[in-house]
C-alpha cells in the first residue's frame, strides 16, 4: 500500500480557511443547499424583499381579473349549450324545407360559437401571459402555447431584456418567484390543453350533426322531387366526365411527346447505321488481329485459342449513344466508340514454356530436355452490358438504355427484323417443346449431350455469353461439350474455332450429336453460327432464347455451311 497517498499535510491557519472556503463552495454546487442558504440569509439579513402593500393589491387585482375572465368563458359555454338545446327543440317542431334551411344555419352557427369560444380561451391565455410578464415573472419556453410565445417575443421582449442586473440576494428571490410562476403557468397550460381537446370534440360532434342534417335534407328533396334530382345528378356526372376528359387530353398533349421521345432513338437513320458500320470495322480489325496471331507471333510450337465470339447488339449500342448524346452525329462519336470497344473486348496472349524430352531412336540413348513454347490466346467479350457501369451512367440513364432496348428505339427495322440474335422470339419453325425420337437416344454420348443442353432451354442470348445466365451460339455449344460428361474439354471456342476442331461430315452422313454450322447470319467471315444437330432435320441452339429450330427452312438453308463431328 502506498503510504504517500495517506500522508496528512501539516495543520495551520491558512489551510483551515481554505477548508472552510471549499466546504462553502460545495454547498453552492448543490441547488437545494444554495436555495436553503439564500432563503435563510434573506430571512435573517438586512434586506426586506417582501411585497409592498401596493404590489400586493396589484397582484390581487390580476388574480380577480383572471377569475372574471374564467367566469365569462364558462357563461359563454353554458349559453352555447342552451342554444344547442333550443335549436334541437326547434328542429323537432318543424318539418318544411324552409325550416330545414334554418336548421342548417343554426347548426353552422353552433359550430361558429364553439370555435369562438376556443378563440376566447386563446385570448384568455394570452392575457394571463401578459400579466405574468408585467408582474416580473417568466414562462419557460417548453410550457408556452403559440399565442403566449407570440406575446412574449413581440410585445414584451424589450421590457424583459432591458432590466438591470440585480444583486445576488434579489436575484435569488426573483428566481424563487419565477419558479412559482412557472409552476402556475404550466398548470394553466395543462388546463388549456384539456379544454382544447374538449372543444375539438365539440366541433367534431357539431360537424357530424351538420352532415347528418344535410343528408336528411338531400334525402327529403330527392323523395319529394325524384325527376329534378335525377336531372341534377346526370348533369353533375356529365360535368365530371368532361373535366376528366379534358384533364386526360391535357396530360396526353403535354406528356405524350415526352413518352415517345424517351423510347426513341433521336439520331437519324443514316447516323445510326453509319456509326454501327464504324463499330463493326473495329470488330473486323480485332478479328484480323486474331487471324494473324501465328504470323505476328511466329516460331511457337503450339497455339491455343480461348476465344469469345466477336459481335454485339446494334440496338444496344444505339441506345447507349442515344442516352449519352441524344441526336448524335456519326463524326462526333468516334472517340466514344473506341472507348466502348476497349471496354467490351479484351485480347491477351500468354507465353508458356514447358520442359519436354526427346524420344531417343536407340534404346541406349538418354532422353534430352528441350524447351517447348506455347502461346495461349484469350479473347474476352465482356459484352455491351457492362458499358453503362464502366462509363459511370446514373440509374436513370441505365433505365433509359433498357427502355430503348425494349422498344428497339421505335425503329425495329434498322438492323433487319429477321435478326435471330438481337430480336427475341421464336419463328413458326421454332419450338421449345420439340421431342427427340427415342431411338436417337440409344447413342449414350448424344443422350448425355442432349440432357445437358435441354437444361438451358429459354436462356437468353448474350453476345460473348458463356454461362447458364446467358449464352451466345458458340458459348452454348462449348458449354454443353465441356459439361456433358463425355470426357471432352475444348475450352471456350468460337463457331469458327469449333469448326476447326471437328471433322467435316457430309450431310448424308450427319447423325444426332454432330455440330451444324452456318455462315452469314451476321457480318463475320467463316462460320457465324453453330448448333447441335438432334436428328430429323432439327437442331438445338442458342437463338434468342435457346430453343429447337427446324433447319429445313429457307432462312437456315440459305446460310447452311456444313456438319462437324466431335473428335
Amino acid at each position: 500500500m502506498d503510504e504517500g497517498l495517506y500522508t496528512r499535510e501539516p495543520h495551520d491557519e491558512a489551510s483551515s480557511d481554505e477548508n472552510r472556503i471549499r466546504a462553502h463552495a460545495t454547498k453552492l454546487k448543490n441547488k437545494d443547499s444554495a436555495r436553503r442558504y439564500y432563503e435563510q440569509k434573506l430571512r435573517n439579513g438586512k434586506a426586506d424583499n417582501r411585497d409592498s402593500a401596493e404590489e400586493q393589491k396589484r397582484k390581487e387585482k390580476v388574480h380577480k381579473q383572471s377569475q372574471k375572465k374564467a367566469s365569462d368563458i364558462e357563461k359563454k359555454r353554458k349559453a352555447a349549450e342552451a342554444k344547442k338545446k333550443a335549436d334541437q327543440n326547434a328542429r323537432k317542431g318543424s318539418g318544411n324545407s324552409i325550416n330545414t334551411v334554418s336548421k342548417v344555419g343554426a347548426a353552422a352557427g353552433m359550430v361558429t360559437d364553439v370555435i369562438g369560444s376556443a378563440q376566447e380561451d386563446s385570448k384568455e391565455e394570452s392575457f394571463v401571459a401578459e400579466e405574468v410578464v408585467e408582474s416580473g415573472g417568466y414562462i419557460a419556453s417548453g410550457a408556452m402555447s403559440s399565442a403566449t410565445s407570440k406575446v412574449k417575443n413581440k410585445k414584451y421582449s424589450n421590457k424583459m431584456h432591458g432590466r438591470k442586473e440585480l444583486s445576488a440576494e434579489k436575484e435569488a428571490a426573483r428566481r424563487k418567484a419565477q419558479r412559482e410562476l412557472q409552476r402556475k403557468a404550466m398548470e394553466k397550460q395543462a388546463r388549456a390543453a384539456e379544454n382544447g381537446g374538449k372543444i375539438g370534440r365539440k366541433i367534431t360532434d357539431k360537424a357530424e350533426d351538420l352532415a347528418a342534417l344535410l343528408w336528411e335534407t338531400v334525402k327529403e328533396f330527392v323523395e319529394d322531387n325524384p325527376v329534378t334530382a335525377a336531372i341534377i345528378v346526370l348533369v353533375l356526372i356529365l360535368i365530371i366526365a368532361l373535366m376528366g376528359l379534358l384533364g386526360s387530353c391535357s396530360a396526353m398533349g403535354g406528356g405524350g411527346g415526352d413518352v415517345i421521345m424517351g423510347t426513341s432513338y433521336t439520331a437519324t437513320d443514316d447516323d445510326i447505321l453509319g456509326t454501327e458500320d464504324d463499330y463493326k470495322d473495329l470488330e473486323e480489325g480485332l478479328q484480323d488481329d486474331i487471324d494473324n496471331i501465328e504470323s505476328d507471333y511466329p516460331d511457337y510450337d503450339e497455339y491455343n485459342y480461348y476465344l469469345d465470339e466477336v459481335g454485339h447488339n446494334p440496338y444496344q449500342l444505339a441506345a447507349i449513344l442515344t442516352v449519352l448524346y441524344e441526336a448524335y452525329k456519326r463524326e462526333d462519336v468516334q472517340a466514344k466508340l473506341q472507348e466502348i470497344f476497349e471496354i467490351q473486348y479484351e485480347l491477351t496472349v500468354e507465353e508458356v514454356v514447358e520442359t519436354r524430352y526427346t524420344e531417343p531412336e536407340d534404346e541406349d540413348e538418354e532422353p534430352e530436355p528441350y524447351d517447348y513454347y506455347i502461346l495461349n490466346v484469350y479473347l474476352v467479350n465482356h459484352t455491351l452490358d457492362i458499358v453503362p457501369d464502366e462509363l459511370g451512367m446514373t440509374d436513370e440513364q441505365k433505365k433509359r438504355v433498357a427502355l430503348l432496348m425494349y422498344t428497339f428505339g421505335n425503329r425495329k427495322y434498322l438492323f433487319g427484323e429477321d435478326d435471330i440474335y438481337n430480336i427475341p422470339g421464336e419463328g413458326e419453325d421454332d419450338s421449345r417443346d420439340h421431342t427427340v425420337p427415342g431411338e436417337y437416344l440409344s447413342d449414350e454420348q448424344f443422350a448425355r449431350m442432349l440432357a445437358e443442353a435441354e437444361k438451358y432451354l429459354d436462356v437468353p442470348y448474350v453476345w460473348g455469353g458463356y454461362s447458364p445466365e446467358g449464352f451466345d451460339c458458340s458459348g452454348f455449344v462449348s458449354w454443353v461439350i465441356n459439361h456433358c460428361g463425355n470426357g471432352w474439354n475444348y475450352g471456350r471456342l468460337t463457331a469458327n474455332g469449333l469448326r476447326a476442331r471437328t471433322a467435316n461430315v457430309p450431310s448424308s452422313d450427319a447423325k444426332p450429336g454432330d455440330l451444324i454450322f452456318f455462315q452469314g447470319t451476321y457480318d463475320t467471315p467463316g462460320a457465324s453460327h453453330v448448333g447441335i444437330y438432334v436428328g430429323g432435320g432439327w437442331m438445338l441452339h442458342a437463338g434468342n432464347p435457346v430453343h429447337y429450330s427446324n433447319i429445313n427452312t429457307p432462312y437456315w438453308q440459305s446460310h447452311f455451311l456444313g456438319y462437324g463431328r466431335i473428335q
